[in-house]
């Protein structure tokens, strides 16, 4: 069990860092000028960034209880999976998706959701 709780935080973080590579990489893939996906590529991380710090982080101020925060965190990871299959990086968001999907399900295992 101890095994399956590091895993489980281990994917927990390195999907964390992938939300937001997501983020940027959304931003840059954009169809408009190039000072407009700088900003989109700064801007929506930055997003990410509050949204996580604010609700769903361990010690977020205003920290969401467990079934609310496991739908922000789906809400989230769904929005830059869709974001990556629009932008054309469709197997980097199958990739995604599905170890979310794994993660989400080793946290619900282990009581870590």
């Amino acid at each position: 069990m101890r095994f399956l709780l590091g895993l489980n935080a281990t994917l927990a973080f390195l999907l964390e860092l992938a939300l937001l590579a997501a983020a940027v990489a959304i931003g840059l893939l954009l169809p408009v000028p190039l000072g407009v996906r700088i900003a989109a590529a700064v801007l929506l991380p930055a997003v990410v960034i509050a949204v996580w710090a604010i609700w769903v982080a361990p010690r977020a101020p205003r920290r969401l209880a467990p079934p609310s925060r496991l739908i922000v965190q789906i809400v989230l990871f769904a929005i830059a999976v869709l974001g990556l299959a629009v932008s054309g990086q469709v197997l980097w968001a199958i990739v995604l998706a599905v170890l979310v999907a794994i993660r989400t399900g080793l946290g619900v295992r282990v009581g870590q959701v």
